[in-house]
């Protein structure tokens, strides 16, 4: 990346979009996860957070890892406050300010290059609104779609140019209260095969979760090439209410759903996106055999970080290990730490950090050439 600055061939290689897609190729076997530590809990540090890009291998492997305090990967350089999503090694951002008359931008950033766009200011959007990040395969064209209840547009990078669609048919949990026992940044809606994908409610726009039956749990499609909606089942296996949330994530490139279910952490794997038939159990893992048994409550529902919720985060099929983000029943609810499931030994382990890290907030990452001009 250095010598194309000086070397023609080398910059005109790097910059062809078939070289890119090669090299994502390759990069999907090595990911890592953005990982966000609070410098603020550290000496000398100001209140301030990164989002670093830190191997999966290392996640397993180390003992106890050590994110680099490096100051490339400050938040505030980049003018930016929440991370929006990753995909194709882009990371898309989201900044605010209250200057000016409440503006918001979004940005683009590929850590590999170190290449970051300009703002793109958007149009005024509603305080509930939020937002997500995919690619149209079809056009070969990134798409960020902002949605609320009752209204979903779409910006294609390129023209920049805000478009109302139809409306999600049913209302995600994102954008619904929450009386799920969840972590509040989980079900954010997530991308794979050209779609983005959230787990709903049907029939109802606000429920007491003690209410809601099996049946209508479903889970919403949005084709980004056709900007059409379709929905899908979960597993047949789910056959019961859980006391937390469920969740819907991307793990090895397949939709996945997971649930608690009897004393055991179920995950279900589509192996064929959109075929119903293609949903696989991937893993069952018992709470009560495993180190994780010190955070299990089987009582009533209570308030999040009493009951045990474990989100999937990223899985290493070369090393047989789900990384999963965990609450821990603490006088601070956002207590997080990361486990780790071998599924070859039926290992449990976690994750030791010498800084304090947001798991929640985690997204997969694959290093790529991909360009942030559109």
């Amino acid at each position: 990346m250095q010598l194309k600055c000086v070397c023609k061939s080398l910059k005109t290689q790097i910059s062809d979009p078939t070289f890119a897609k090669v090299r994502l190729q390759k990069s999907l076997c090595d990911a890592s996860l953005t990982l966000i530590p609070n410098w603020s809990t550290m000496p000398d540090q100001d209140l301030n957070c990164s989002i670093v890009p830190f191997p999966v291998t290392g996640v397993i492997e180390d003992e106890e890892i050590t994110i680099p305090n490096d100051p490339y990967y400050l938040m505030s350089d980049k003018d930016f406050c929440q991370m929006v999503g990753s995909c194709n090694g882009l990371i898309c951002l989201l900044g605010y300010s209250s200057v000016a008359g409440n503006r918001n931008w979004l940005r683009f950033w590929n850590p590999t290059t170190h290449a970051l766009s300009e703002k793109l200011f958007l149009l005024s959007h509603g305080r509930h609104t939020k937002f997500t990040f995919g690619y149209d395969i079809s056009t070969k064209a990134y798409k960020v779609v902002a949605y609320s209840a009752f209204n979903v547009k779409i910006l294609t990078l390129g023209d920049n140019v805000w478009r109302n669609i139809q409306s999600v048919p049913v209302v995600p949990f994102d954008i619904v209260p929450r009386y799920g026992n969840c972590h509040p940044f989980v079900n954010k809606g997530v991308y794979v095969s050209g779609t983005i994908n959230w787990l709903a409610i049907r029939n109802t726009t606000e429920y007491q979760w003690t209410d809601i039956l099996v049946e209508q749990f479903v889970i919403v499609s949005l084709d980004l090439a056709t900007e059409t909606y379709h929905q899908l089942l979960p597993p047949e296996g789910f056959v019961e209410v859980p006391i937390v949330e469920p969740s819907v994530t991307v793990l090895m490139d397949c939709l996945c759903f997971s649930h608690s279910f009897q004393g055991y952490f179920v995950l279900w794997k589509m192996m064929e996106f959109g075929v119903q038939d293609s949903w696989t159990q991937f893993l069952k893992i018992s709470f009560q055999n495993h180190e994780i048994d010190d955070y299990y409550r089987s009582n009533d529902l209570l308030p999040y970080g009493s009951q045990l919720f474990l989100f999937p985060l990223c899985v290493s099929e070369s090393r047989n290990t789900l990384i999963m983000a965990g609450n821990q029943e603490s006088d601070n609810d956002h207590n997080q730490h990361a486990i780790l499931y071998d599924w070859v030994y039926n290992k449990v382990g976690k994750v030791r950090s010498k800084n304090e890290v947001l798991w929640f907030f985690a997204k997969e990452y694959v290093e790529s050439l991909a360009s942030t001009t559109f």
